[in-house]
């Protein structure tokens, strides 16, 4: 079980790295191409949309195929597109090389956190999503950060030779995966799982999760650069420390089983809601900002776990086409985000998007309390995880 953990949270980190590394590198890949920032990220922008696309359209083919198969289909195409990307002659080329490693991200994703709950012994399922899921902590801190130096050393293309060939070595090592995660559910899509029992409400929570994070993290950097007057180094040094946050919370993964996800999800909520509004005195104060932001990525990485726990468990036979609404509920947040997260910074700074994100996550914690009540009333009602 150890060698799955790894690959699944290798091919989190290898999907997490690319999708994060266009940022920091955005000015020497636009130097290179001799095009502008704003060209180059359109890149991630179609990558958004191969992961949106996917995630709806072919991660229910895991039901029926198999998520061990998808996944390693998934991770072929994605090599291809890295080293797309690395050859690409000109933005344009770039553009369509990462819309391919979005489709293929997109089918990816959704196979690991259902093989991530497949390989679980009982009893110890949050323990083992939570291990997959510091694959982000690995593309945070080891996959930016290794990009960016990589960059200067040997130039930007040389990042993407390296995940590529990284991909394509995670797909040799994971041939003991393809025959699992099969259902043998030939009649799941979309349309399936959002008849699920359930589904509509923990769909809410991945909404109201993601909406949270992306609109304070999205910005916290510029609050950092603009508001502080610090480097943009430094602004980096904030999500390396949610980064290691993250990691760090894999330590008490065992607690939620020991809680399961009924009892624990709403208290998480609850304390991640009054992380954001502790940040809120804090942010004028770096080192502050930078000790709190490790607290946020240790329950972060719990109340994720949890949001995953309770969707997985709605109905094991969709579990491919309900992981691809959850990853499409998630990248549609990420385009959402920037408009309305941006019109709330520019009119109340990071305190008003810390101010929105702590709302959303109690409005959470209020839907969570439900699921207590629900649990007690026996394993057939219609929100209980399984």
């Amino acid at each position: 079980m150890l060698a799955s953990i790894l690959i699944l949270l290798s091919a989190i980190g290898v999907i997490g790295a690319n999708s994060l590394l266009l940022s920091p590198l955005v000015t020497t890949v636009g130097t290179d191409l001799d095009v502008s920032a704003a060209q180059v990220m359109q890149a991630a922008s179609a990558y958004g949309l191969g992961v949106a696309a996917a995630a709806l359209l072919l991660a229910p083919l895991g039901d029926r195929y198999g998520a061990g198969r998808l996944l390693r289909v998934a991770l072929v195409i994605l090599a291809i597109g890295l080293a797309a990307s690395a050859l690409a002659p000109n933005v344009l080329a770039l553009i369509a090389a990462q819309a391919l490693c979005g489709l293929a991200a997109g089918a990816a994703l959704p196979s690991i956190y259902t093989l991530a709950v497949t390989i679980a012994p009982k009893g110890r399922e949050a323990q083992t999503m939570g291990a997959v899921l510091t694959g982000w902590t690995l593309s945070l801190v080891l996959g930016v950060s290794a990009g960016a130096w990589l960059t200067d050393v040997l130039g930007w293309r040389s990042v993407y030779v390296t995940l590529s060939a990284g991909t394509a070595c995670l797909w040799l090592l994971s041939s003991g995966l393809r025959l699992l995660g099969t259902t043998g559910n030939t009649g799941t899509s979309p349309l399936t799982a959002l008849k699920v029992p359930g589904i509509t409400r923990g769909l809410l929570a991945t909404l109201l999760l993601m909406l949270a994070f992306y609109i304070t993290y999205f910005f916290i950097g510029a609050h950092v650069t603009v508001q502080l007057g610090l480097s943009t180094t430094q602004a980096g040094l904030v999500p390396l420390f949610y980064g290691i946050g993250f990691g760090l919370a894999v330590l008490v993964d065992p607690l939620l089983d020991r809680l399961g996800p009924a009892r624990s999800t709403a208290p998480v909520f609850l304390v991640i809601s009054m992380i954001y509004a502790a940040m809120i005195p804090l942010i004028g104060t770096f080192h502050w900002l930078l000790a709190i932001a490790v607290v946020w990525g240790i329950f972060q990485h719990l109340v994720l776990n949890l949001v995953v726990a309770r969707l997985t468990a709605l109905d094991p036979s969709q579990r491919g086409a309900i992981m691809g609404l959850y990853s499409t509920v998630t990248y549609l947040c990420i385009f959402a985000v920037p408009p309305f997260g941006g019109l709330a910074f520019a009119t109340w700074g990071l305190a008003g998007c810390l101010a929105i994100s702590a709302i959303l996550c109690l409005i959470e914690a209020l839907e969570a309390l439900g699921l207590r009540r629900v649990r007690s009333t026996g394993p057939a009602a219609p929100d209980a995880p399984a």
